[in-house]
């Protein structure tokens, strides 16, 4: 259970990284400059106007650290791992949840990254 749990942590990884380059690419259009990537690392863990990423950064650092203290990962346990995830992406009241589902309507690599992730986690766990 363990290698599906880091399988699917990278696909999410995957979507994180290019969740990141788009809004990067948005704030660099918002305030007309080049923004250096140690830059908006700042931004992401010190700028209030940035704390609404947080959560998707968190989820991802928590199934990490859980994935190397467990010494069992059960089903269940995947399936509390795949409510996260969809919480934080379908909530389209926050912030994070409705630029999630903004990228996810305009963008084509993220439509893919997107359902590879949902793919791994529809064969692990099964759809609701």
């Amino acid at each position: 259970m363990k290698e599906k749990v880091v399988n699917l942590s990278s696909k999410l990884k995957d979507v994180h990284k290019r969740f990141l380059e788009k809004e990067r690419l948005q704030a660099e259009d918002h305030f007309q400059r080049k923004i250096a990537p140690f830059e908006f690392l700042l931004m992401l863990t010190q700028d209030k106007n940035f704390a609404w990423m947080q959560p998707f950064s968190a989820m991802i650092a928590e199934i990490d650290a859980f994935v190397s203290e467990a010494k069992e990962i059960s089903q269940n346990d995947l399936i509390c791992i795949r409510d996260q995830i969809d919480f934080i992406f379908k909530d389209t009241q926050s912030t994070l949840g409705a630029r999630y589902q903004h990228h996810l309507n305009n963008d084509a690599d993220f439509i893919m990254l997107h359902s590879s992730l949902k793919k791994v986690l529809n064969e692990y766990i099964g759809k609701v």
